[in-house]
């Protein structure tokens, strides 16, 4: 039979050891993990689970999809030197050939309004006419390909810079207003070589918003009717400029 020091020494152990265990249980919560326990039959099983830090907001990607890429490019281009409808509306699609070096072809809607005085005519060729000589809307289309260097910086992925070379040619129609002529130009025709560049900030891993410049660097060919007069088709010296920072790429 235990005597009544040894009774009291055992109670005052039970009571340290029932006090150390609430106090680990309370500080468990605060350290962000929780445990779970339970024996059988079969022996005892437990599982503990934490929670860390968890990230709020916007954030930029740190990897961007490689292999294939669909832009829409606008919103317009200038001629320096001779004529280029203003309003160009495209797309594009990009094919990576190797590493940083890609390949694409593209093709554009082309529109414009003006008179002759807009085409750099010195005059309308088609006498004083009150159907002439007003304004209309110019329509074409133009289509080209080339070769694009995308570079890769490791500290910012999701910016991309972009050098491009290639060619291309266009083709357009002057005013008509009810199938009259507003002017003695009828059509033109271009071919022309392109450089430049541009760069695409990706908001998502596959989806970026950008901006182009590429100087364009050709002739026309044009054909032009003056009235009473034997149709003339005659070249001109190109050189403009693409300014398309309005663009959304698409990766895949």
């Amino acid at each position: 039979m235990t005597s009544r020091p040894g009774k009291l020494a055992l109670s005052l152990l039970f009571a340290f050891s029932v006090a150390a265990t609430a106090d680990e249980a309370a500080a468990a919560p605060a350290t962000g993990l929780s445990t779970s326990g339970q024996v059988g039959t079969n022996g005892a099983s437990g599982s503990a689970r934490g929670k860390g830090p968890q990230s709020s907001g916007f954030e930029l990607p740190e990897r961007v999809y490689g292999g294939n890429a669909i832009s829409a490019l606008m919103p317009l281009q200038v001629g320096f030197v001779n004529y280029m409808p203003k309003v160009r509306l495209g797309f594009q699609y990009d094919r990576q050939l190797f590493k940083q070096h890609w390949a694409y072809v593209g093709v554009a809607a082309l529109f414009d309004r003006g008179d002759y005085r807009t085409f750099n005519e010195s005059f309308c060729g088609l006498g004083a006419s009150s159907s002439t000589c007003g304004k209309g809307t110019v329509a074409g289309i133009d289509a080209w390909a080339g070769w694009a260097y995308k570079f890769y910086l490791p500290e910012y992925p999701w910016l991309v810079p972009i050098a491009r070379v290639g060619g291309g040619g266009g083709w357009w129609k002057y005013p008509k207003l009810s199938g009259t002529r507003l002017q003695a130009l009828e059509s033109s025709w271009s071919l022309s070589a392109r450089g430049g560049g541009g760069v695409r900030l990706f908001l998502l891993e596959d989806l970026a918003i950008g901006l182009d410049l590429n100087l364009v660097i050709g002739f026309t060919r044009s054909k032009k009717r003056e009235l009473a007069k034997e149709t003339e088709r005659f070249s001109r010296f190109l050189f403009g400029m693409e300014i398309l920072p309005l663009i959304v790429e698409y990766r895949f």
